[in-house]
């Protein structure tokens, strides 16, 4: 069904003297007709392989055999009839998915139409999947006004419109809920068993693992393990409290590569070599360090980060608010008049790590474009730092989001045709006087980002660009960071990086971060906990750790959600 072979994607950057290797070397074999999943760290490659599949990207050197054609070998255009009739791609990125101003109904259409068919057996198509999918409901919407669940369930659609062989979902669920979540993938596996659609899904959500057949690991641009149901990891519900055994699978690809992972060479202290002692009367093979015979680190390695214990300050009862919402109420008209927030009252304080948590399309995302400023059609008052946002006072808000205020939305904030240095320095040109509070060097190491600093932003992974945008956004200051999912298709390590910088940032700065999340294992003890419901503020609480582990108990429970 989908067999790669030795596959190599290499980025020539002459303005770097030299290139950027994605994959280097990279198996691959899919049976037909199976639901498997694509795992490993932010930039490893997995992005890069699925576009090669699909043959949106040709690879450097390699093969590439899917459904019993050299995909490598084609022709742009036999490529596009290739793609439109065989293979769905459903983006991590709602709007890559869309066209923003068309209805639900009109883009699905599109690729029916892209096949030659009539306006009415286009019509009878769209209106049986939208059955199917059940969102019949969301048919005359406009695209640009869905939901990130919605956006995604119809993304959905649109990549099944054609009855493709083969689905390939690149993060398909990295912004939702757990209730949207789990409708994704109950629709996968029912695509996947009814229709024997072979899906192949990019992820690194634990609720993946239990439903797909096998999980390949890559790493570094190579195939480094293949876990199916008897051997994938456990994932540990307290990332601070060391494990007494691990048990690690490696793959051994067509090269006789083997993949050592980070957690062994940095347990053993490895640098350029590693020695193997056979005891055949045992029949095991032991690794040890040459150099140092002796060696086992017992220092905390680097894929797991300790999150500092965040411990908000006294506040006095005198102190004035970073952020005053009063009555805020904001309507959609798409059809027709859709109430989203209702006489929303919310007081944020210096010096609070806030998460605002609740169900797909409650209006989270809403609140932030609202008091940030970029939607000002809104009922009601938002004040930040004692200034109102009006729809006429242009110039004063484009003040606040310059000096005082940070929005990081689900896209990227970074000028893509611009390295990222060049990035920090524009953003920075006008702010020399002010002094950050953490260094921008030691921003790019500790967040793996300093080997591609000069790169153009639009070559970067979905993963490096969302720490990319976070470490922008440190390095500017500001007084409030306004954040919507800030851990969202990272990998577990970065996820708890990002945690961290927010809350050394929130105590030693006594700047304010609001961040809107599905990522309940991200909230931690002591941070105040924001949940929309019925389209106002309906829980407002400081979260215990025994609330945190709740969170984390719902969070991996294999139970169905309820409404």
């Amino acid at each position: 069904m989908i067999n790669l072979e030795a596959i190599t994607k290499i980025y020539p950057k002459p303005e770097l003297g030299r290139s950027i290797v994605a994959l280097g070397g990279c198996d691959l074999d899919i049976k037909s007709g199976s639901f498997v999943s694509i795992i490993g760290p932010s930039g490893a490659g997995k992005s890069t392989l699925m576009r090669i599949i699909s043959g949106l990207e040709q690879p450097t050197s390699g093969k590439v055999n899917v459904l019993s054609h050299d995909v490598d070998l084609m022709s742009k255009k036999e490529l596009y009839d290739f793609r439109l009739q065989n293979i769905g791609f459903l983006n991590q990125i709602p709007h890559y998915n869309l066209f923003p101003e068309l209805t639900v109904e009109r883009n699905l259409m599109v690729p029916t139409r892209l096949l030659g068919k009539s306006l009415e057996e286009s019509k009878k198509q769209v209106d049986e999947i939208l059955e199917q999918m059940e969102i019949k409901h969301l048919a005359l919407r406009k695209a640009k006004l869905l939901s990130m669940g919605e956006s995604m369930r119809v993304s959905l659609a649109i990549s099944l419109t054609n009855s493709p062989s083969i689905l390939l979902a690149d993060e398909p669920t990295g912004q939702l809920d757990k209730k949207n979540t789990k409708i994704i993938l109950d629709l996968l596996k029912k695509i996947n068993q009814e229709e024997k659609t072979t899906i192949v899904v990019v992820s690194h959500d634990p609720n993946y693992f239990s439903v797909v057949s096998e999980s390949f690991l890559i790493f570094n641009g190579r195939l480094g393990a293949i876990y199916t149901q008897e051997n994938f990891p456990e994932e540990s519900e307290d990332k601070d409290k060391p494990v007494a055994s691990e048990t690690f699978v490696s793959h051994i690809d067509s090269y006789s590569y083997l993949f050592l992972p980070n957690q062994i060479k940095e347990l053993l202290s490895l640098n350029k070599k590693v020695k193997f002692i056979v005891n055949h009367e045992s029949k095991k093979i032991y690794l040890e360090n040459p150099e140092s015979p002796e060696s086992f680190a017992g220092k905390e390695i680097s894929q797991h980060v300790k999150i500092p214990q965040y411990q908000p300050r006294k506040r006095d009862k005198k102190e004035t608010s970073i952020l005053e919402c009063t009555d805020l109420t904001k309507f959609y008209y798409s059809p027709r008049k859709e109430l989203i927030l209702q006489n929303l009252n919310l007081q944020i304080y210096p010096g609070e790590l806030v998460f605002l948590i609740g169900p797909s399309g409650t209006g989270k995302t809403t609140l932030l474009n609202l008091v940030s400023g970029i939607d000002r059609d809104f009922i009601g008052s938002i004040r930040i730092l004692g200034e109102e946002i009006l729809s006429s006072n242009f110039t004063a808000i484009d003040k606040l989001r310059s000096h005082s205020v940070y929005y990081s939305s689900q896209y990227i904030n970074l000028y893509p045709s611009m390295t990222l240095i060049e990035n920090i320095n524009y953003f920075t040109v006008n702010k020399k006087s002010k002094q950050s509070f953490y260094d921008t060097n030691h921003l790019l190491q500790y967040l793996s980002l300093d080997d591609i600093k000069n790169q153009l932003v639009e070559n970067y992974s979905q993963g490096e660009k969302k720490r990319a945008t976070m470490l922008l956004g440190l390095v500017l200051s500001p007084r409030i960071m306004l954040i919507d999912e800030p851990t969202a298709n990272l990998d577990e390590l970065n996820k708890r990086k990002i945690i961290s910088l927010f809350v050394e940032y929130v105590m030693g700065t006594n700047a304010s971060v609001l961040a809107v999340t599905h990522d309940l294992l991200s909230v931690i003890p002591n941070s105040r906990i924001l949940e929309i419901e019925d389209n106002k503020i309906g829980k407002d609480m400081i979260a215990t750790t025994e609330f945190c582990n709740k969170l984390k108990e719902q969070y991996l429970s294999k139970k169905d959600v309820k409404d």
